[in-house]
């Protein structure tokens, strides 16, 4: 009779510790976009209530997503190093420095890729024929000076203009603006910004305006496709909420696989969740150019590390940049 006490407590133990376990998990998501087209899946998630469908699914119970919207990966990476955020959308820059930075304490790594959407240079002065046209007096919009995507690939095409010595010839002139915001002054004419290096659909729309016209795009300088964005976590987020994590990346599959099946159905969930007063057709119609892929495959992150590592934005690249910089689901 002992005996059988002794296993009847253990059992019961340990399916306290089961159940334990599973209430540890947060019962509160925090993810974060930015402005634009290339985080329609995020707001597929957010209007169809995906998260909170996987997480009941898993067992979870109720969960509350908390969705916010950031101007650029810099502000992205203070709030998941400071943990008041959980899943960031980060263009491979923003990765690549926070990866860096964290590496041996808060580990943040890309969880899965995002999407594939071209990046372009647009410019309204008709001067301006290359990059070597650009003055003192100009300004070069993008969301985050030094660290966003574009101002990465900024550096990439002065490297091949300028030679590898002058990466940053054009940085000084560089000014850090949401899209939003960026587009409405090159909308009015006005000012000293002169071009805008933006993403979909505000780029786009820039250049239905007579006399605004691209430069070039991130294809054109990298020489293929390239992932726009990431998503990215921190290791010990993941290790602490496993199955929370498994059901934002299933989620986030649904959103992706609802996107690519019926692209009508997602204009009009990005329409609804913007601010954007387009019409549904010209969304569609942006979701269909050349170039752009909603998938949750990672295109191009090898590039951007080794030209961070010659430039010596990144001090300590790693030797396997998908094993180490990447979590295993990642694609």
């Amino acid at each position: 009779m002992p005996h059988l006490r002794l296993k009847a407590f253990v059992a019961c133990a340990a399916l306290v510790v089961t159940s334990v376990s599973a209430l540890a998990e947060a019962s509160k998501l925090r993810v974060a976009k930015q402005y634009g087209l290339g985080y329609l899946q995020l707001m597929v998630m957010e209007d169809q209530k995906l998260i909170e469908k996987h997480t009941t699914d898993a067992g979870l119970g109720d969960v509350t997503v908390d969705w916010g919207t950031f101007r650029s990966s810099d502000v992205m990476n203070d709030a998941l190093i400071s943990r008041n955020l959980d899943f960031a959308c980060l263009g491979l820059p923003g990765l690549i420095t926070i990866w860096s930075k964290t590496r041996g304490n808060y580990d943040v790594r890309a969880a899965t890729g995002l999407n594939v959407l071209p990046l372009i240079l647009n410019v309204r002065d008709p001067a301006i024929g290359s990059l070597k046209d650009f003055k003192e007096e100009h300004r070069i919009a993008l969301p985050a000076v030094k660290v966003s995507m574009q101002a990465i690939i900024l550096q990439m095409a002065a490297a091949k203009e300028f030679g590898e010595a002058n990466f940053q010839k054009l940085d000084p002139l560089t000014v850090s603006l949401a899209h939003p915001d960026a587009t409405s002054m090159m909308l009015s004419g006005r000012g000293e910004v002169v071009a805008n290096f933006s993403s979909s659909p505000f780029q786009y729309r820039q250049q239905k305006q007579a006399g605004i016209r691209p430069l070039f795009s991130s294809e054109d300088v990298l020489g293929g496709a390239v992932s726009f964005n990431v998503i990215a976590t921190t290791a010990k987020f993941r290790e602490e909420n496993p199955k929370l994590y498994k059901s934002f990346l299933s989620a986030l599959q649904e959103a992706t696989d609802f996107i690519n099946k019926d692209k009508s159905a997602a204009a009009e969930i990005y329409l609804k969740l913007s601010t954007d007063k387009s019409p549904k057709e010209e969304i569609v119609e942006l979701m269909s150019k050349p170039g752009v892929r909603f998938t949750t495959e990672l295109f191009g992150l090898d590039k951007f590390v080794a030209f961070m590592a010659k430039t010596g934005s990144l001090r300590n690249p790693p030797k396997d940049w998908r094993a180490e910089m990447t979590f295993p689901d990642a694609k």
